[in-house]
C-alpha cells in the first residue's frame, strides 16, 4: 500500500534529474568545445533555429518518454527514452571550411561510440542498466527547410536506459525467520515468522513465504 509522501521527499528522491545532470556533465568533458545543455523534453525546432536552446556546435539532452516496468516481486523500474539533439553549422577548422553535415555526423558518431562504452554509460551512477539493445541507440537527421535557409543543421541521437529499483518491492524490509516443519501427512514444509510486531505484512508476502496469516 502506498504511503503519503511530502513533495520535498519526492524531489529529494528524484533519480531522473540526477541522471540527466550526470549525462550532461560527462558529455561536456568528453566533447570539449561543444556546448552541452539539459533540455526538458522534445525539441521545438523553431526554438533551436532561434538558438534559444543550444548554439552550434551544441547538444541538448532531454528525455522524451518514460515507461514503467513492473517486476514479479512488486518492484518498479523506469525505462527512460533519451534524446541528444545536435545543432551544427559550417565551421572553419584548421584553416579550412568543414560542412555542417560532416560536423553533425562526427558528433553523432561519437555519441554512439560513447553509448557503446559500458563504463561511460553508467554516468558515474548506480541503479542504472546499460542502453537497451532493442531498439538500439540511433542517429537520425532532422534537417528542415528553415534550417537550410539559416545554414544550420540538426540531428538526434536517441537511446533508452532503465533506472532500476524505483519502486518498493514485496521483499523489501527484514526477512522472516524460517523453520522447517512436518505436515500431518509427513511432508516437510517451511514456515516463516515475521515476529509479533509485523502486523502490516501484505498477504501476498506471507503467501510467498508460505506462512499462514494470523
Amino acid at each position: 500500500m502506498m504511503q503519503p509522501t511530502p513533495l520535498a521527499d519526492l524531489i529529494a528522491d528524484d533519480a531522473l534529474t540526477a541522471l540527466q545532470a550526470a549525462i550532461v556533465a560527462r558529455l561536456r568533458v568528453l566533447l570539449p568545445g561543444v556546448t552541452v545543455r539539459s533540455h526538458p523534453g522534445k525539441i521545438d525546432i523553431a526554438a533551436m533555429l532561434a538558438r534559444a536552446i543550444v548554439p552550434p556546435p551544441g547538444i541538448a539532452v532531454g528525455w522524451t518518454r518514460i515507461r514503467s516496468i513492473e517486476l514479479v516481486d512488486g518492484a518498479v523500474d523506469l525505462a527512460v527514452e533519451w534524446a541528444a539533439y545536435i545543432a551544427v553549422e559550417h565551421k572553419v577548422l584548421g584553416g579550412r571550411r568543414v560542412e555542417r553535415e560532416q560536423i553533425g555526423f562526427a558528433l553523432g558518431r561519437q555519441l554512439l561510440l560513447i553509448l557503446a562504452d559500458p563504463d561511460e554509460t553508467r554516468w558515474g551512477l548506480g541503479h542504472l542498466l546499460p542502453p537497451a539493445e532493442s531498439p538500439p541507440p540511433q542517429l537520425t537527421p532532422l534537417y528542415t527547410v528553415e534550417g537550410e535557409q539559416e545554414g544550420t543543421g540538426y540531428l538526434a541521437v536517441t537511446w533508452t536506459q532503465t533506472l532500476v529499483g524505483q519502486g518498493a518491492g514485496l521483499f523489501e524490509g527484514p526477512a522472516p525467520a524460517l523453520a522447517a516443519a512436518l505436515d500431518d501427512d509427513g511432508r516437510a514444509s517451511i514456515r516463516a515468522d515475521f515476529g509479533p510486531d509485523a502486523t502490516d505484512v501484505p498477504e501476498a508476502v506471507r503467501s510467498l513465504w508460505q506462512e499462514d496469516a494470523p
